[in-house]
This record gives C-alpha cells, structure tokens and sequence, in this order.
C-alpha cells in the first residue's frame, strides 16, 4: 500500500502544477483574446464612425435644403411668376413640389434622429395644409398673386414660418454630435 500511496502521491506531483500552469495559460490568454476582440471591434466602430459622420452631416444638410425648399416664401418666389392665373393651379403646382422633394430625401432618414425625421415630415403637412386652408378661403376669381399674398398674410398673422421650428430643430440636433 506504501508504494501505491507513493506512486499516487509521484504522479499529483507531476500533475497538479502541470494543472496549474494550464489554467493561468488559459486565463492569461483568454483574457488577451478578450482585449483583442474588444480592440479590433473599438477599431471597426471608430472605422464606421469616420465612414458615417460625413454622410449624417450630408443628410442634415440636405434636409435643410429640403425645409428651405418648401418654405412657403420660396414656393412663391419660384412659382409665383405670373403664368399661373389661378389659385388651384399654382396651390397644386407648390403642393406637388413639396411632395416631390420630400420623395427624393426619402432616404435621408436612415441618416438622421427619428425624432429629426418626424418633425421634417410633420412640417412637410403643415406646408401642405397651409396651401391648402389658404387656398380654401380665397374668393373664386383670384389670381395666383392673390394666393401667394394671402400665404404670406396668413404667416405673418400665424407669426410663424412652418419650417422654421423644424430647421432651428436640426441644427441643434447638429450641433450635439459635432
């Protein structure tokens, strides 16, 4: 029994620090792939950070662009030119052009805040409803200059420019990431 004993006692000699070295071996490297992991993904983020920033701050602008575009005061300045005599057809010309600018920055929001895109496209109705509410009250027999003096008579009553608060909004929204 002493030589099974000693034999027992021979081999956990041999094994247990053999034990020992595995498992600081295995510590040691598992947390050095764990910081490599944590690095390379830290890397692949600033990568990605450096990729978007430019384009988030494009699509920011473009949507500005956009707001200013389909400000009322701009609609009458490109589409009041004397051709359209009538209120409906200059109303529906304006109203169409909102419509087709919002479709082309469709994709701009995947780029901005959805609280962002909601305001655009809330603003985006307010313009429409304003052309439209205007347009409602005007007598039958006025003119396209008719219509666009009342637009204008109608925000100065209002006190307000519907896309104002939705660009003012955006640029604070900037002016937290950059």
């Amino acid at each position: 029994m002493d030589q099974l004993a000693q034999n027992l006692l021979d081999i956990v000699k041999y094994i247990l620090p053999s034990l020992v070295v595995f498992g600081v071996c295995y510590v040691l490297i598992s947390k050095m792939m764990e910081d490599n992991a944590s690095r390379i993904q830290l890397e692949m983020r600033k990568k990605t950070a450096s990729l978007m920033t430019p384009l988030k701050l494009q699509a920011y602008e473009r949507m500005i662009l956009f707001l200013e575009r389909i400000s009322p005061q701009n609609l009458i300045k490109q589409y009041n030119d004397g051709t359209l005599s009538t209120v409906y057809g200059l109303k529906h010309l304006m109203e169409a052009s909102v419509n087709q600018e919002f479709s082309h920055n469709l994709s701009q929001q995947i780029y901005i805040s959805n609280q962002g895109w909601n305001i655009v496209k809330v603003v985006k109705e307010e313009v429409i409803q304003l052309l439209h509410n205007t347009a409602d009250t005007m007598p039958e027999n006025s003119t396209g200059l008719d219509f666009s003096k009342a637009i204008i008579d109608r925000m100065i009553a209002e006190n307000k420019i519907p896309t104002q608060k939705a660009i003012d909004f955006l640029k604070a929204e900037i002016n937290l990431y950059f």
